[in-house]
């Protein structure tokens, strides 16, 4: 990928304009403070409800065979496992005359573009690189000679054809809200010869291009490229209605259902569920808590500017102020996953309770080691 090299400087703000930012940073951190604590609430009120649908699951689920329907299973929710039969449907993209016997065929079109790059240091020096991008990469306020084509000059855009899919398992059907869990992961070949709109060319049996060089492209050139679901095996877990699987309600009203690709059992797609629930928990948990950080130290912000100035003490009193950020954005964090528990899990409520004092104690400390040491 080629790289512009080309770099715009913003000179250095002065006094006034660093505590303007500083004064304005205060408002912003009132917003994410907010927004890191709804985040926190939701996530944590969320993940109790996760716990419980997990356990109503594993009490529920029963294993069955797929080659035959048991009505005593009528209502319940059940795991089995066969052969993905989708008819031998072929889907095709008319346009680019590209074919394959798959229950899902995506398009991915992608456009070579400039991106551009702003650094971390205080100068915020701009560099550009030309990529191959599927998003259009908006240019209006790059520099003059690195401007991309608008989104309406580009004539096609990425597309999924797995439309009046019917999809069976041994002797069920599925729903069709059971094509959702099937991806499309393997390349599919496009055959040289194939007829394509004027302009257009394949490259390599992978691409679609209009390039005139590919391995020298232009800004704005377009590669299309195809993958498609290849399933074989599957595991399906979901309420049985007649010779039919579709969604499970669990107490809690949480629509239930899943599809994988290969042979396990019930334990098994409720394993992943957990896992994926799980995964989630603690990416919000990080962000939330995150947010919270960040917005104290913006509310402390033109504490630390002003001090900034100051010879010695500045670097002094502003490491503190991030290490006392630090602490009082993860205490807030913990305190309010501490309440959303509560009422679920009330022992591990107490114990992130006890987790809140110790931070506390730890800040007093903390507080009080740096100013025996400043007076010293």
């Amino acid at each position: 990928m080629a790289n512009s090299g080309k770099t715009a400087n913003t000179k250095e703000q002065g006094f006034f304009g660093k505590m303007s930012s500083s004064f304005s940073g205060i408002i912003i951190g009132i917003l994410l403070l907010f927004g890191g604590i709804f985040m926190l609430w939701t996530n944590e009120q969320k993940n109790v409800k996760n716990i419980k649908d997990v356990k109503e699951l594993r009490d529920q689920v029963i294993d069955v065979v797929s080659t035959s329907v048991d009505s005593k299973n009528e209502g319940k929710l059940i795991a089995t496992s066969g052969k993905l039969d989708y008819n031998e449907d072929v889907k095709k993209d008319d346009i680019f005359n590209v074919s394959s016997q798959t229950p899902v065929l995506v398009r991915t079109v992608e456009v070579y573009q400039w991106e551009e790059e702003t650094s971390d240091d205080e100068k915020k020096s701009t560099t550009y690189k030309k990529v191959w991008s599927e998003k259009i990469i908006d240019s209006e306020n790059f520099d003059e000679g690195h401007e991309n084509k608008t989104a309406d000059l580009i004539p096609y855009k990425s597309d999924k054809f797995d439309e009046n899919e019917t999809l069976k398992v041994g002797a069920f059907n599925l729903i069709s809200d059971f094509i959702k869990f099937i991806k499309a992961e393997k390349e599919v070949t496009i055959e040289e010869g194939t007829i394509l709109p004027e302009g257009y060319k394949v490259y390599n049996n992978k691409y679609i291009t209009n390039s005139e060089d590919f391995t020298n492209p232009e800004i704005g050139d377009i590669r299309i490229s195809y993958t498609k679901a290849d399933y074989k095996e599957v595991s399906v877990l979901g309420k049985q209605i007649g010779d039919t699987i579709g969604n499970y309600t669990t107490a809690k009203n949480t629509n239930k259902m899943m599809l994988v690709k290969g042979t396990t059992n019930g334990a098994g797609m409720i394993d992943s569920i957990e896992s994926a629930n799980n995964m989630a928990k603690w990416i919000y948990r990080v962000l939330g808590s995150l947010l919270i950080i960040i917005a104290i130290g913006s509310i402390l912000g033109p504490i630390t500017t002003l001090i900034g100035y100051i010879p010695f003490l500045g670097n002094i009193v502003n490491s503190m102020i991030g290490v006392v950020s630090f602490l009082i954005g993860l205490s807030i964090s913990l305190l309010i996953i501490a309440i959303a528990w509560f009422a679920a899990r009330p022992i591990v409520s107490i114990i992130l309770i006890a987790i809140i004092v110790g931070l506390i104690i730890a800040l007093i400390y903390f507080k009080k080691t740096k100013a025996e040491k400043t007076n010293n």
